[in-house]
């Protein structure tokens, strides 16, 4: 029987991941489409490649066990929520898939047990 050392990411995790991705590229389309992105495009630019960095990073350290993308994902979801709330003004249909998508990706991080279980740090084996 063949050994695996490498463990199923639990599927909470890869919705979180996938979900945390694609709030990011709804936040980025609405940056790039906004009135006020076409006044300063090197601002625009250096915004959205830091965002798509960003979560890059954090959706591939949620793939390989990082605790910190978890809280780095968890933080940038709660900001979203917390700045989607200080502009409810602006309700739209992309505000609204923001702000669930991004409450649904600090509730599949933080709630169920697999998704705990998966960033709990296992001691040495040796």
């Amino acid at each position: 029987m063949i050994e695996q050392r490498q463990s199923v990411v639990p599927r909470s995790v890869a919705a979180a991941a996938l979900i945390f991705l694609l709030v990011t590229a709804i936040q980025v389309a609405q940056m790039l489409t906004s009135d006020s992105s076409r006044a300063t495009g090197l601002r625009v630019a250096i915004y959205v490649v830091g965002v798509a960095v960003l979560a890059l990073a954090a959706a591939y350290g949620l793939w390989r066990r990082v605790e910190r993308a978890r809280t780095l994902a968890v933080g940038l979801s709660g900001f979203g929520i917390a700045y989607g709330v200080v502009g409810f003004a602006e309700i739209d249909a992309l505000w609204l898939s923001r702000m669930a998508g991004s409450a649904v990706v600090v509730g599949l991080l933080l709630v169920p047990a697999s998704s705990r279980r998966w960033f709990r740090v296992a001691p040495p084996t040796d």
